[in-house]
C-alpha cells in the first residue's frame, strides 16, 4: 500500500511539474507573442510616421522650389529679357553696332541658360531622383546670392541613401541653414558630409551668436523638426553652441 501511495504521489507530483512546465511554456509564448505584436505595431507606426513625414517633406520641397522659381523668373530672367527688349528697341531706333549686337546675344543666351536650369526643377521625376548634394549646392548658391552669407560645402561624390531619405535629409540641412542665418545671424556656414560603409555624418558649423542648448524654452519649431526627422531616419543629432557659433552634428546609419 505504501508503494502504491508513493507511486501515486510521484505521478501526481510529476504531473503537477509537467503541468507547471506546460503553463510556463504557454506563458512565455504569450509574452513573446505580445512583444512581437508590440514590435510590429511600433514598426508599422514608425513606417506610417516616415511616410507621413516624407509626404510633408515632398510638399515642402515643392513649395520651396515654386517660390524659388517665382523669384528667379521675376528677378533674374525677367530682368534679362527686359534688358534684351531694351537693346532691341535701341537697335531699331538708331541702328545697332557690332558691340550692341554682341551684348544683346549674350543677354539672350544668359536668359536661355537660366530657363534651361530652371526647367530641371520642373522635371516630373525630380523628386524620384532627388540628389542631396546637387540640391544642397543649389540652396547654398541661392543663399549666397544675397551677399550676406557664405556657405562652404565639403562632401563625397554621392550619398548612399535612397531618394526619399535624401529628401528628408535635405530638408534637415535646409532647416539648419535657415536657423543659422535667421536666428544665429551667421555670416559663414560650413557643411561637411562624410560617410563610411555603415555611417553617414553631417556637420554644420556657423559663426552666429549661438544659443543655450540646455534651455528647452527656446527650442523652436526648427530644432524640433530637425530632431524629429533625424529620429525617423534612425539617426542621432546633437548641438554644441556658444556666442562664437553653433555646431550641429548628425549621425545616420546607412
Amino acid at each position: 500500500m505504501d508503494i502504491l501511495s508513493q507511486e501515486v504521489t510521484i505521478i501526481v507530483v510529476g504531473s503537477a511539474f509537467l503541468l507547471l512546465v506546460a503553463v510556463g511554456i504557454i506563458v512565455l509564448f504569450l509574452v513573446y507573442q505580445k512583444r512581437q505584436l508590440k514590435f510590429l505595431l511600433e514598426k508599422k507606426e514608425l513606417s506610417n510616421q516616415f511616410q507621413h513625414e516624407l509626404l510633408k517633406t515632398r510638399l515642402e520641397a515643392q513649395e520651396e522650389t515654386l517660390n524659388y522659381l517665382g523669384s528667379e523668373l521675376h528677378d533674374n530672367i525677367g530682368q534679362l529679357l527686359g534688358s534684351a527688349k531694351f537693346l532691341v528697341g535701341v537697335a531699331e531706333r538708331s541702328g545697332a553696332s557690332t558691340q550692341q549686337f554682341q551684348v544683346l546675344d549674350e543677354t539672350i543666351s544668359k536668359a536661355i541658360q537660366e530657363v534651361r536650369a530652371l526647367s530641371k526643377s520642373l522635371n516630373t521625376g525630380w523628386l524620384e531622383k532627388f540628389n542631396w548634394i546637387e540640391n544642397l549646392r543649389t540652396e547654398a548658391n541661392r543663399l549666397m546670392a544675397s551677399k550676406e552669407v557664405t556657405v562652404e560645402l565639403l562632401h563625397p561624390s554621392l550619398i548612399n541613401l535612397s531618394f526619399d531619405r535624401q529628401i528628408i535629409l535635405f530638408r534637415i540641412a535646409q532647416e539648419a541653414l535657415q536657423n543659422a542665418i535667421k536666428h544665429g545671424k551667421a555670416s559663414h556656414i560650413s557643411v561637411q558630409a562624410e560617410q563610411s560603409e555603415t555611417v553617414l555624418t553631417i556637420s554644420i558649423d556657423d559663426n552666429g551668436k549661438g544659443f543655450d542648448v540646455n534651455d528647452t524654452s527656446i527650442e523652436g519649431v526648427g530644432v524640433t523638426n530637425i530632431r524629429h526627422r533625424v529620429t525617423l531616419l534612425g539617426g542621432k543629432v546633437s548641438w554644441q553652441s556658444s556666442p562664437a557659433g553653433t555646431h550641429l552634428f548628425i549621425n545616420l546609419p546607412l
